[in-house]
């Protein structure tokens, strides 16, 4: 790309217009808002669809840049979100963002009654172009746009009330469509942010090297975010049918539990502190058990405020060995104990945080193959109290 074909790209309306961007992936949202930035944008970036009135009545957007990925999490009301855009704000362009080609073509052909209400000025596809992003919403910024035909009107109360709510109720069961569609969409998410940091890279290569050294930085950390999704994945499948293999052994849990948590906590102030009672010795695989013990204890530090304490107990309740690890954490509201265990699911309170929804549910599963139980015993807003239970060895299963 030249000098003229990236000045046409990137050139936009004086004043600075305002872009409104609703995307709840944190690191992609802020590739995009730097991107917007650059581009002479001014924006905001929010997570949650429920705050999209409220964001346009605040800064007035000239654009609005919609995640429109299906899945778990309710992505799909983003169809009823453009059309009560449309219905309060007949002249403001909404732009769909998505890694759906099916959503895509829907969106372009705008021949379906949903597609109609929500009158998408555009489609933005994941990954994405910068030249061609930055194009597209110089277009939908620039106008003039029509206003909602009135042939249409009818159809935005039904489009509206079709689609589920954010927070609606998570399945531990899902077909394999719904699966496939998901971790699609879970798998380009990084994706994206790998090929946009490429592509400033790039840009920046020769006359900002600490620019593109942080895209750089950036690219490798996303490559690894993207390892760990597949090995979930893969375990994922692997636990549904049953066909995850287990080189069961008997061995110490405490041991075992100890060394995880050295693993865990490196830093040079230890923040988790373990107490056991003697040896207790179970029947399993230690490296799957210790998957689940890392899993809590990720948990625990990633949603918890930095440096605050994590405990670990090892105790035994009749023919059972228990790990109870308590952080001091965010908490999960009451009415998604059981739903955090569904995959993909991420509570409320965490999904500005970046992670899969698939390690509390591959947890269960392991911990449910080795005749044991995995559960959210307590939580409230000052933390959460997750308990691993085994069968001792010997014990009858």
């Amino acid at each position: 790309m030249n000098t003229k074909q990236q000045a046409v790209a990137t050139e936009v309306p004086a004043g600075k217009p305002w872009v409104l961007l609703v995307e709840d992936e944190p690191i992609l949202s802020t590739l995009v808002g730097r991107l917007l930035d650059e581009a002479g944008y001014e924006h905001e970036s929010i997570s949650d669809h429920a705050g999209i009135a409220a964001a346009i009545a605040r800064r007035h957007p000239r654009c609005i840049i919609l995640d429109s990925d299906p899945g778990s999490r309710g992505h799909e009301r983003s169809w009823a979100d453009a059309a009560a855009i449309r219905r309060s704000h007949p002249e403001l362009p909404v732009l769909m963002f998505t890694a759906d080609p099916a959503s895509m073509a829907e969106a372009r052909a705008g021949t379906t009654a949903r597609s109609k209400a929500a009158g998408y000025t555009g489609v933005i596809d994941k990954p994405f172009l910068v030249v061609e992003f930055l194009a597209t919403l110089k277009h939908a910024v620039a106008g003039p746009h029509l206003a909602w035909p009135a042939e249409v009107k009818g159809i935005a109360s039904e489009a509206i009330s079709v689609f589920p709510a954010l927070d609606g109720p998570g399945s531990a069961d899902w077909g394999a469509a719904d699966f496939f569609s998901m971790a699609v969409h879970e798998l380009r998410t990084p994706l994206t942010s790998i090929d946009g940091h490429a592509q400033l890279a790039q840009r920046f290569l020769e006359k900002d090297p600490v620019r593109a050294a942080d895209s750089l930085t950036r690219i490798r950390e996303q490559s690894k975010r993207m390892t760990r999704l597949i090995a979930d994945l893969l375990d994922r499948a692997r636990v549904s049918v049953g066909a995850l293999s287990l080189e069961v052994v008997t061995f110490d849990l405490g041991v075992a539990t100890a060394i995880t948590i050295g693993l865990a906590d490196a830093s040079e102030r230890p923040r988790i502190t373990f107490t056991t009672p003697a040896p207790l010795r179970i029947q399993g695989d230690p490296e799957r058990i210790a998957q689940i013990v890392a899993n809590l204890l990720d948990n625990a530090t990633r949603y918890s405020a930095p440096g605050s304490p994590i405990g670990v107990a090892l105790t035994v309740a009749g023919n059972e060995a228990q790990i109870r690890v308590t952080d001091q954490g965010v908490g999960v509201p009451e009415d998604e104990r059981e739903r955090i265990f569904a995959p993909f699911y991420r509570a409320s309170r965490t999904r500005e945080i970046p992670g899969t929804g698939l390690g509390l549910h591959i947890s269960r599963r392991i911990a449910e193959q080795h005749h044991g139980r995995l559960w959210l015993e307590s939580t409230s807003e000052s933390g959460s109290v997750f308990v691993l239970a085994l069968p001792m060895a010997g014990t009858a299963r």
